[in-house]
């Protein structure tokens, strides 16, 4: 089997602010948030993730296991940010100031979820300019299921299973306990209910959409699926509107 990179990363869904046009905030985003963004040092990758409207909540459902999204939490999307160790993670924060006051003008909701030093796989070399299609996964946590054993579930059960299913640009992350200290910009919520919380995610990508139901059709996911329960207590599942690799880095961990 394939032994995944390691890596020290920053997950951080958002919801975009509802008094702005989305074309007008994600473009905003996309541009000059990015620039700010590429200013800080020890980032090793960047990625913006932007969730489709209409395209969610297609992951197999089982008993005690939701998929469906909910209206009233509904991620608009995802950074996804890979760092040069978890040292720099905090090194970073300390220089992210002007980052941080720019959030306010696209955001309305900033949930920043770090992984543990390694608490993130890349299963694949760099993002993957040739997958015509990104899916974004979102996981819960079943109460009472210890961390270590929900850390296995997604690194060696989840992300193995996409692997072989034929899953490419594919990552997966667990996420260290939260807290709002991790992310502390201004004039931005970054409140967090227990119930609404999401303990890891994962990332992956596929020839078109139509790969997409292939690949959770297949025997391999199904067998992943027939365990979830046991795990988990959410599954959302989310088509990526656009990514956008703000910066680019190899398995190598160079930019």
């Amino acid at each position: 089997m394939i032994r995944p990179i390691r890596t020290t990363s920053m997950v951080s869904p958002l919801m975009l602010r509802s008094d702005l046009a989305r074309e007008g905030a994600t473009t905003y985003w996309a541009t000059d948030h990015a620039e700010k963004v590429k200013k800080l040092p020890n980032l090793v990758e960047y990625n913006q993730r932007l969730f489709s409207t209409t395209d969610h909540g297609f992951w197999p459902a089982t008993p005690g296991v939701g998929t469906t999204i909910a209206k009233a939490w509904r991620v608009d999307g995802c950074s996804e940010i890979r760092f040069r160790s978890a040292v720099a993670i905090l090194m970073t924060g300390l220089r992210a100031r002007e980052v941080y006051l720019d959030e306010q003008n696209a955001f309305e909701r900033v949930l920043g979820q770090p992984t543990g030093p390694g608490g993130g796989r890349w299963w694949t070399d760099g993002f993957d300019d040739t997958v015509g299609h990104h899916v974004a996964l979102l996981l819960r946590r079943r109460r009472g299921v210890r961390g270590s054993v929900f850390r296995a579930f997604v690194h060696e059960r989840i992300g193995p299973a996409l692997f072989a299913a034929g899953a490419r640009d594919l990552r997966t992350y667990t996420f260290l306990p939260w807290t709002r200290l991790a992310h502390t910009s201004p004039g931005v919520a970054h409140d967090n209910p227990p119930a609404r919380r999401y303990h890891g995610a994962v990332m992956f990508g596929t020839e078109s959409r139509a790969a997409v139901d292939s690949l959770l059709g297949s025997a391999q996911v199904a067998a992943l699926v027939a365990d979830q329960h046991t795990v988990l207590t959410a599954l959302h599942a989310f088509s990526l509107e656009r990514t956008v690799p703000v910066i680019r880095a190899n398995s190598k961990g160079q930019r």
